[in-house]
């Protein structure tokens, strides 16, 4: 068998290659064995590619790299190391893809959204950091006291170098991105408002939520099918038979 690659010289084969990705944490083996796994739910299904969307799918494909002629897909495919059946195979596990996880029934969708609609949630928010609570606390009685400018004392006593040059600008964050006192302080708030001081990890911090938004099931129902299809893939993955013959043979030592 001819080497999966050479490397200066020095030739790799395909099953070490394999081991050392594997041992490395590489997941390719795995994500070509759930493709397996994902054409045979289809194929059970009854959900396939006509030869009409097949064309369209590599028309549409060749359009958004900007290989306008035959050539140019020769090209790509040299560089890729890709001959016509396996880029034609390449078009066939991606529309299938597609296909099965718009497939997901729209009462699967809500039910997910129901019962994670708060994962979803965002919060603009703004941060002033210091290393004691008084003096958080003198510059939330100077804001509520004298009017002064939070994004003004963020510029000025801010110790995050990251937010302080942006008026203590942190970005949209969901719950996800916040610790639990944190989340629970600022998703509980009504914009505009500054709470705090709340005591983090890196100091007492002073915040201002400028914005919180709730999406809607259709806002979400994307990235909810994304979720639920790596969900179908687990599923699928659990119960299959899945052996390597190949990789089972004693290694070279």
């Amino acid at each position: 068998m001819a080497p999966l690659a050479s490397v200066n010289g020095e030739d790799l084969d395909i099953l070490s290659a394999i081991r050392l990705s594997i041992f490395d944490g590489g997941s390719f083996l795995n994500d070509a064995v759930n493709l397996v796994l994902l054409r045979q739910y289809a194929a059970e299904r009854g959900i396939v590619n006509t030869d009409a969307e097949l064309q369209l799918a590599a028309d549409e494909l060749r359009y958004t790299r900007g290989q306008e002629g035959a050539e140019t897909v020769r090209q790509w495919m040299r560089e890729h190391h890709q001959d016509a059946l396996s880029f034609q195979d390449g078009i066939d596990s991606m529309l299938l893809r597609n296909k099965v996880r718009n497939a997901i029934p729209q009462e699967e969708i809500r039910a997910y959204y129901a019962e994670h609609a708060v994962e979803f949630e965002t919060a603009e928010v703004y941060s002033i950091r210091v290393d004691d609570e008084a003096l958080a606390r003198e510059l939330l009685a100077q804001m509520n006291d004298e009017g002064a400018n939070f994004h003004v004392l963020a510029m000025e006593h801010s110790r995050d170098d990251a937010s302080r040059a942006h008026g203590g600008f942190v970005g949209n964050l969901g719950r996800e991105g916040m610790t639990g006192v944190v989340a629970a302080a600022v998703f509980s708030s009504r914009p505009v408002s500054v709470i705090g001081p709340v005591k983090t990890e890196h100091g007492w911090n002073l915040f201002k939520v400028t914005k919180l938004h709730k999406p809607t099931l259709e806002e979400t129902a994307d990235a909810i099918r994304l979720t639920l299809m790596d969900q179908l893939i687990s599923k699928l993955r659990a119960k299959a038979r899945v052996e390597y013959p190949a990789l089972d043979a004693p290694a070279a030592v």
